[in-house]
């Protein structure tokens, strides 16, 4: 493959913290790498870096040539204006003719469950439905690097079905795809490469490891006054007046600790392989 990025000694520093040190990293044309590690590790950081949205504190980032970068982040901002009108200024601001982005704009709404939303101010949206309007405007116009922060974490089932066979078919193009993650199935179904973040460093992991290691399901009751470990938040999933996490075994102790320290309390655990 064609090597399209390369990374040389990258370092971050946030509020006197080192977030990346020295990371060195090279990108290839068609490429898939999912980013894995806690919140907070960098994996966000890594992904605007590499997009030229943050400046790193140290290194550089070459470009070996022009690229047309599309991202979508974790968290997509609130606006008074409707889904629909966002993504026609986007569209126009790509160049796409009207016509042409009319009709790609009602596909993609139907393909994303949205077509009742489209004039619906964004500001009144929920997070899942904000990030589908963010992968939509990235699919307006291919790409020729794709990056994604965390994007199924506030998506429903047939969406991320959806999302997925879109992604491999970006993939069959050549796209190369960056993303932040900790769905192991996300990994399973579009990643290539698996590079571990964490403690200021970028290593490559042995992906048939990655999907081999062992889950549990865990299962809290909301008590009173509970609030949430953003840590482990984009693992866990509003079940009834619980909620329900898909969690690595060696993050399952901790992470029913920080549970029971935020008010919740734990009522079952079964390995996720069962």
């Amino acid at each position: 493959m064609r090597e399209i990025i390369k990374l040389n000694q990258i370092s971050k520093v946030y509020n006197h913290k080192q977030i990346l040190d020295q990371v060195d990293l090279s990108i290839y044309e068609g490429q898939s790498i999912a980013f894995t590690g806690h919140n907070g590790s960098g994996k966000s950081t890594m992904l605007k870096i590499i997009a030229g949205l943050v400046r790193p504190s140290g290194g550089k980032v070459v470009y070996r040539e022009k690229l047309l970068f599309h991202y979508v982040p974790e968290r997509f901002p609130k606006m008074n204006l409707t889904a629909w009108q966002y993504l026609k200024r986007m569209g126009e601001i790509d160049g796409i003719p009207g016509k042409v982005l009319a009709d790609r704009c009602e596909k993609l709404f139907a393909d994303f469950f949205l077509t009742e939303m489209v004039h619906t101010p964004m500001k009144d949206l929920s997070k899942g439905t904000l990030q589908k309007i963010g992968v939509i405007q990235a699919l307006l116009r291919r790409p020729q690097v794709l990056l994604l922060d965390e994007p199924l974490s506030g998506q429903d089932m047939d969406s991320q079905m959806v999302f997925i066979q879109k992604m491999n078919a970006l993939r069959a193009e050549k796209v190369t795809l960056l993303m932040s993650c900790h769905e192991k199935y996300l990994v399973e179904s579009l990643s290539d490469t698996v590079m571990a973040v964490g403690h200021g460093q970028v290593n490559k992991v042995d992906i048939t490891a990655e999907l081999c290691a062992k889950e549990y399901i865990l299962w809290f009751e909301r008590q009173k006054n509970a609030s949430w470990p953003e840590e482990y938040r984009p693992y866990i999933q509003i079940a009834g007046k619980g909620c329900r996490a898909r969690i690595p075994e060696h993050e399952s102790s901790r992470m029913i600790v920080e549970m029971i320290r935020h008010g919740w309390k734990l009522r079952g655990m079964s390995d996720a392989q069962v």
